[in-house]
């Protein structure tokens, strides 16, 4: 999934482009400070006057491009005014286009670790992030059932985990998705959507430690054998 984020001062900090899927900083190509859309048009910051007659709420967009494809972005801001007329708290960004996709996990990773992460990454790009911090500690328990690691909890069967050749900052990562989860729905805390991508981006990770990295090898393995078995039958 792709999250743009823009700072109070409406620049857009560095992040994934949803063009080339490349980590990249990215520079706005709007005509100042963008265009204004809602409740009125304007090219300029809403002047105290246009504050007290259309509201505080002003929905702004942003055309960016990025600094490593050089494709475009298109965003939409919505910000809060002081009264005073000066750019108050930036409530909201959308992704406009590309629109932003929902993350999937490898094929190699089981298809209920695939499934339960996908559940998860629909509800956090419907920005409902307690549902997707459920679904994603749901991910990490079939996880660790698929290794089989035991414990009357998720906590004690992570930490087995160790026991069963997964690295401490591994088990460190998974515990991050577990308390997550824990603390959205038991203490009913909301977390940012950052928080909610890290801990989602931790598991991306550790899949692909744990079943495409194992997998890619044993292909490497394979197809090193095969090479030395045609190259023996050909020179007997």
């Amino acid at each position: 999934m792709t999250s743009l984020t823009v700072d109070p001062r409406g620049l857009v900090l560095p992040g994934l482009c949803p063009n080339c899927h490349v980590h990249s900083g990215f520079t706005i190509r709007s005509s100042g400070i963008g265009t204004y859309l809602w409740p009125q048009v304007r090219t300029e910051d809403p002047s105290v006057d246009h504050l007290k007659h259309a509201g505080r709420t002003w929905l702004r967009q942003l055309n960016v491009s990025c600094q490593h494809c050089g494709k475009s972005v298109v965003l939409h801001q919505l910000i809060r005014f002081n009264e005073d007329g000066e750019t108050g708290e930036v409530l909201r960004v959308i992704q406009v286009w590309p629109e932003r996709q929902p993350r999937d996990l490898h094929i190699s990773a089981p298809n209920v670790v695939r499934d339960l992460f996908a559940e998860g990454a629909r509800a956090e790009a419907a920005e409902a992030y307690r549902a997707a911090a459920a679904m994603y500690r749901a991910a990490v328990e079939e996880l660790c059932k698929d290794f089989g690691a035991a414990g009357n909890n998720l906590a004690s069967k992570i930490n087995d985990l160790v026991n069963r050749g997964v690295t401490s900052e591994i088990v460190e990562d998974l515990h991050q998705a577990r308390l997550l989860g824990n603390w959205s729905l038991h203490d009913g805390l909301e977390f940012s959507a950052e928080e909610v991508a890290d801990v989602a981006g931790l598991i991306a990770e550790a899949v692909h430690a744990l079943y495409v990295q194992p997998q890619e090898r044993r292909a490497m393995r394979d197809a090193r054998k095969a090479r030395r078995d045609a190259f023996v039958a050909r020179n007997p």
